[in-house]
């Protein structure tokens, strides 16, 4: 199926003198557009955590992150300054993936489940990279494919019943017989 251009819901539109095009499409309306100077050097860039992709923390340095942090892991991952682009989805898919319930405090890891979440964190940011972002290239093992719309009866590909709360103020797909 050929993709629509300029996309649907495109709020801003950028024609260049290589003839490239850059589009904002932002059909929830959630996103920003700033012009800036110096756009890693000012707010709000300038307060975002490194990037999982180009600029993932050291192991050491990860763990260093984790242990000085008392916050829910869940909510530590969504926090935009301590790792920059992971969404409520790939929260739930790392922390499913990680064997981590998503209730704990990030203090309370052992190095291992550390380290485990820091590779399931690069898994899952690289795969979603690499499909562009199309769900039908996941994995139909992933959480993600069955976490939506609070389903009472949902479960995993395996069959694991999937319960939904609310941490954070989002929610949050987890699978107490998998996460503990």
């Amino acid at each position: 199926m050929p993709h629509e251009w300029p996309p649907r819901f495109a709020k801003v539109h950028l024609w260049f003198d290589d003839g490239g095009e850059l589009v904002f499409a932002d059909g929830r309306r959630l996103g920003r557009v700033l012009l800036r100077r110096d756009p890693r050097g000012e707010p709000p860039l300038s307060r975002l955590g490194p990037d999982p992709v180009h600029n993932m923390p050291t192991p050491a340095a990860f763990r260093s992150m984790m242990q000085s942090r008392s916050s829910v892991i869940k909510s530590l991952l969504l926090d935009q300054s301590v790792l920059a682009g992971l969404g409520n989805w790939m929260a739930d898919e790392v922390l499913y993936q990680s064997k981590i319930d998503p209730r704990r405090r990030a203090c309370d890891l052992s190095d291992v489940e550390t380290e485990r979440l820091r590779k399931k964190i690069l898994l899952v940011v690289r795969r979603a990279v690499a499909a562009n972002a199309d769900d039908g290239q996941y994995p139909k093992t992933w959480l993600f494919h069955q976490r939506w719309g609070r389903k009472a009866d949902a479960t995993t590909a395996s069959g694991a019943p999937i319960h939904h709360i609310t941490l954070g103020g989002r929610t949050t797909a987890w699978v107490p017989s998998v996460q503990s």
